[in-house]
């Protein structure tokens, strides 16, 4: 369970993945602000989508006409309110040529950014291992698009794998074929609704998914709010994507389940301060709780007058706050019992190990 520290990024941390995905727009002005925006919101990488309409498609099958207004930036706000679902798919307007990627990925880069794509068919597959990308991230839709998965796994790029749509048995086989071509792999717990119902986080999974595979599990979020993704992280989820927007009234097709970047970067504080509370898992006595065990903490004292040689029972013991320093604290009850005291004690007499 060492992906994300391997591949991404070390310590205890969260990755955050700002998944701009079609939200630029086709527009690439759109798209590199995003980018700077995702950098101010403490992204840890941007993702895009590539999809080859050549490859993607059965030959013979004609592109639809894209439909549905797709705003020019996060003050171009439509008159019709479209649900998801309802636009065209796949729109050309929403594709960037291989040199813009590029570009794209090259900026990401020099600002501090990975770069991530998920590629929708082999092309844009062999596009990015050419580019030597750093990880690959394979959509929910393919998670069981086993030849697709094999493709991928034989290009031993690191690659991330959503899960939605799955189950366990089909997880299962996914995850053999990566193992069988010795292709690092992480699952990303995830429901494909946009936005998807609190009720369908379905966030038990987790867990079980990471002992299931014994690897790192992380989580896709498709909701407007942060409940989710903070309730995956308390669970060890260490890789969060969540899709981005300069605005949520912007029109596009995934622009309404995504958080705008002031959220996305409250996101991101909100789980650094999950994780440093999740802290380690031994239980200790903290520097913290001593100026309370100090006001708080009881001694153990003589409940009665107690005569040399006599062995030590429950009713010759009391615990008091005795408001000086020294003592036996009650936690050395049971180490005293039975056992001799060395000389006559008198009753009150704050006791401590010498005297037995």
């Amino acid at each position: 369970m060492n992906f994300k520290e391997k591949y991404l990024k070390e310590g205890p941390a969260t990755y955050f993945i700002a998944e701009i995905g079609i939200n630029h727009n086709g527009h690439m002005d759109l798209a590199k602000r995003m980018i700077d925006a995702s950098k101010e919101a403490r992204a840890d990488a941007v993702k895009f989508q590539k999809r080859n309409f050549e490859a993607l498609l059965l030959s013979g099958v004609e592109v639809e006409e894209p439909t549905g207004y797709l705003s020019k930036d996060e003050n171009d706000f439509p008159s019709e309110n479209r649900a998801f679902g309802t636009w065209s798919y796949p729109d050309s307007r929403l594709e960037f040529e291989d040199e813009q990627v590029l570009e794209l990925w090259e900026y990401s880069e020099s600002i501090g950014l990975d770069f991530i794509v998920s590629p929708w068919e082999e092309k844009s597959v062999d596009f990015l291992a050419e580019n030597k990308a750093k990880v690959l991230k394979l959509a929910s839709i393919d998670a069981t698009n086993y030849q697709f998965c094999e493709y991928i796994a034989s290009k031993m790029i690191p690659t991330i794998v959503s899960t939605g749509m799955t189950d366990y048995s089909q997880m299962s086989i996914t995850k053999k074929i990566f193992d069988d071509a010795g292709c690092p792999m992480m699952f990303l717990h995830c429901t494909s609704a946009y936005p998807s119902p609190i009720e369908d986080k379905h966030l038990r999974c987790i867990p079980i998914m990471q002992n299931m595979f014994n690897i790192d599990i992380g989580f896709s979020g498709h909701a407007v709010g942060v409940e989710g993704t903070i309730g995956a992280v308390t669970l060890g989820a260490n890789v969060v994507e969540k899709h981005v927007s300069l605005s949520r009234k912007m029109s596009g097709p995934d622009q309404a389940a995504s958080l705008e970047f002031s959220e996305f970067e409250t996101l991101v504080g909100m789980c650094e301060k999950i994780v440093s509370a999740l802290g380690r898992s031994e239980k200790n006595f903290l520097p913290s709780e001593l100026a309370l065990h100090s006001i708080l903490s009881k001694r153990i004292v003589a409940a009665t007058d107690i005569a040399k040689g006599a062995k030590i029972t429950k009713e010759m013991l009391t615990t008091v706050v005795t408001k000086k320093e020294g003592g036996l604290l009650p936690d050395q009850f049971y180490n005293i019992l039975g056992s001799t005291a060395k000389s006559d004690l008198s009753k009150n007499k704050i006791l401590e190990l010498s005297d037995f």
